[in-house]
């Protein structure tokens, strides 16, 4: 059973030179103390990265991210049509090397899913590290499981979240049993957009997130 969140947010102006709007997260418990804790020290950890949400403020208050104009990629597949493949290739690409990096922190982020990932100027962010976790900066993220999640676990997640942006239709996909394969719920993938990487996504053939995003650049941009 997965941990689950009673943060409430709201949105509120922030920057007033730039009207820029912030997310506030408030804490009214012990319990959410602890974990804004965590996802303090997470964002602390990661710092600036293009497709993080920028974060303005971190304190034992509450965190304040940015606003992301065109709402989450799940809203925002359901209500646009589907662009040009150039812009699926470009969002796909920064998802894959925005997760990379996250690895790279020692981070994992559990919760890869279109409702976490953010859109703003055609731009996509991943947001909401609320029930990531902290790995020690010694540990070999590509192995290790922690709490029943690997780096694998994590990869299939992304792939889904690649098949949707594929197909552009919307696939919420949730995965906790090794001895299921996702790829029998669906159609066949040859000759799909992406369909050798949501594969190898699928299958356990990428290591890490580091061997899906250089395999995804040798495919993506020759």
């Amino acid at each position: 059973m997965r941990r689950g969140s009673s943060r409430s947010r709201e949105s509120i102006p922030l920057d007033c030179s730039t009207s820029e709007a912030i997310r506030s997260t408030e804490l009214s418990n012990s319990d959410n103390r602890d974990a804004l804790k965590r996802e303090k020290a997470i964002y602390e950890r990661l710092g600036n990265y293009r497709g993080i949400i920028h974060c303005f403020k971190a304190s034992d208050d509450g965190i304040e991210l940015a606003f992301a104009k065109q709402g989450d990629l799940k809203w925002y597949i359901k209500k646009n049509i589907e662009p040009h493949q150039s812009l699926k290739t470009e969002w796909i690409l920064s998802l894959i090397d925005t997760l990379s990096y996250i690895h790279s922190r020692r981070v994992f982020v559990d919760e890869i899913a279109l409702r976490n990932i953010l859109v703003s100027d055609e731009k996509l962010t991943v947001a909401d590290f609320g029930q990531s976790m902290l790995l020690s900066m010694g540990a070999d993220v590509d192995t290790i499981c922690e709490q029943d999640l690997t780096a694998k676990i994590e990869i299939l997640h992304l792939g889904w979240v690649i098949y949707s942006i594929a197909v552009w239709r919307v696939h919420d996909y949730y995965f906790f049993n090794p001895s299921k394969q996702p790829s029998q719920d669906l159609s066949s993938l040859e000759g799909l957009f992406c369909g050798t990487i949501i594969q190898k996504c699928w299958s356990e053939q990428y290591v890490s997130m580091g061997a899906l995003d250089k395999d995804a650049r040798d495919l993506l941009t020759k």
